[in-house]
């Protein structure tokens, strides 16, 4: 055990030593070295910033290797990273001295500004550094998720490059990953916002593409770029609040006239009558258009209860079980859809599988044009601007959802079964669509409750 002592009394902080490791992967290509301390029995690792084969690191030596029989672009690149090794080294030392000359009370925070004195040097970037936490979150933290997320979260990331591209040299440093770094981005996302209020924009930033943009940072600083004995303290992003009602900016659910139309609508192609089918089996079933799909290709299981069958789908997004009552109306409408076969169920599926299901919403919108569905939406965008569209042009697959969720609410079915039945892990969606009842239908729901056992004596 290590014993520092400095003039005014004896400190013992357990052993103190560091070594260079490189980080564990199943790809063939060159990977990272890691600086590990060892302070008081715990680990911290820090990123190095340089890479080197696995069998091109000496592992005794904590080296990379210089050899006669690599490449010269092997050689070159394994001294830049000695290079860098041997300042880490040499920064540690100069760290374990002024822990012996000083009074120091947060170590491990003294530690990271000793290592990375360097970093604004060195042409540090940090937008390079999060784009390479991002690619270890999806193929080792969380190799599961789908393509259209990992496009999605990669689009967030180009916001924060233009955020950097604002920072003068001297703040492009780690602690850009730090609570204070997150911070100053968070203050940049309200301005961008604002700006856009303004019209200053040349597309629309809204409240939820900045907490998106917010909250995928918060998540690779937590969940990549901090050492895991670390997280103890980690990073928050605090949502920014959105001021609109979810009837100004949710889905709408379809009145039942429009539902009748839907079904009773001429003039529509083959293909477009079985994308109508589809879209009525969609508001019978109020299932996600990924889990829709699993009733089109046979992807379930029937169960019978006392009285009634129900499906039993395994939900792609919160892989829990959503419980379906078999209605004739279901039954008859996917025995239809069966026969048509104009729509590839197959095909359908992996639509919904990351590559977006636009052909199916685009059908939806004809459809509903043909059936005369011009009721007025009026919606507030994310700049806080009234948009006004008749009804055709904003419908899609999720409003099936919605109303299939405000039937339900109407019958009185509360929230705990709702959530069984449409494969929903909370009912925070739900409560959501309890904001949109008219007051008709909290009546109807208080006359329920109060006089359902109550005969009526006219």
């Amino acid at each position: 055990m290590s014993m520092i002592i400095n003039d005014k009394r004896q400190k013992y902080y357990g052993e103190i030593k560091s070594r260079f490791y490189l980080r564990r992967s199943t790809a063939s290509g060159p990977r990272k070295i890691y600086f590990v301390a060892f302070i008081e029995g715990k680990q911290y690792r820090y990123s190095t910033g340089v890479r080197v084969y696995p069998k091109q690191w000496n592992s005794k030596k904590e080296l990379a290797v210089v050899s006669n029989t690599l490449s010269k672009q092997d050689n070159q690149n394994n001294m830049i990273a000695n290079e860098r090794l041997a300042r880490f080294r040499r920064y540690f030392a100069e760290f374990i001295e002024y822990l012996c000359e000083n009074d120091v009370t947060d170590i491990v925070a003294t530690l990271k500004q000793f290592i990375y004195q360097d970093v604004a040097k060195t042409n540090f970037d940090p937008y390079a550094t999060i784009m390479d936490a991002l690619y270890h979150y999806h193929n080792y933290v969380k190799p599961s998720i789908k393509d259209s997320t990992k496009r999605q979260s990669e689009s967030l990331l180009s916001e924060f490059a233009r955020f950097v591209d604002t920072l003068p040299e001297k703040d492009k440093t780690m602690e850009i990953f730090s609570q204070s770094g997150l911070n100053m981005y968070k203050e940049y996302l309200i301005n961008k916002m604002n700006k856009s209020k303004a019209g200053d924009t040349k597309r629309n930033f809204g409240v939820g593409q900045l907490n998106r943009c917010g909250a995928i940072i918060a998540l690779l600083i937590n969940k990549v770029l901090v050492p895991k004995e670390e997280v103890s303290n980690p990073v928050v992003w605090i949502k920014v609040e959105d001021p609109r009602r979810e009837d100004q900016v949710g889905h709408i659910p379809l009145l039942d006239e429009e539902v009748t139309a839907i079904e009773n609508c001429t003039g529509l192609t083959p293909v477009e009558e079985e994308y109508r089918d589809v879209f009525l089996l969609h508001l019978e079933c109020g299932q996600r258009v990924s889990d829709l799909a699993k009733l089109l290709t046979g992807n379930y299981k029937v169960k019978q209860g006392k009285k009634y069958k129900y499906i039993v789908v395994s939900t792609m997004k919160e892989n829990i079980k959503a419980i379906i009552p078999l209605t004739p109306r279901m039954t008859m409408l996917m025995e239809r859809i069966k026969s048509q076969k104009l729509v590839d169920p197959v095909e359908f599926e992996e639509k919904t599988r990351g590559k977006g299901n636009n052909t199916y919403n685009e059908a939806i919108r004809r459809i509903a044009k043909k059936a005369g569905l011009d009721r007025e939406i009026v919606k507030i965008d994310s700049t806080q601007k009234e948009v006004r569209k008749p009804l055709y042009k904003t419908v899609s697959s999720h409003d099936a959802r919605c109303t299939f969720i405000t039937n339900m609410i109407r019958k009185g079915v509360s929230p705990e079964r709702l959530c069984r039945m449409t494969g929903h892990a909370n009912d925070e969606m739900i409560k959501r669509v309890y904001a949109q009842l008219t007051v008709d239908d909290e009546i109807n729901r208080i006359e329920s409750d109060l006089y359902s056992d109550v005969e009526d004596d006219e």
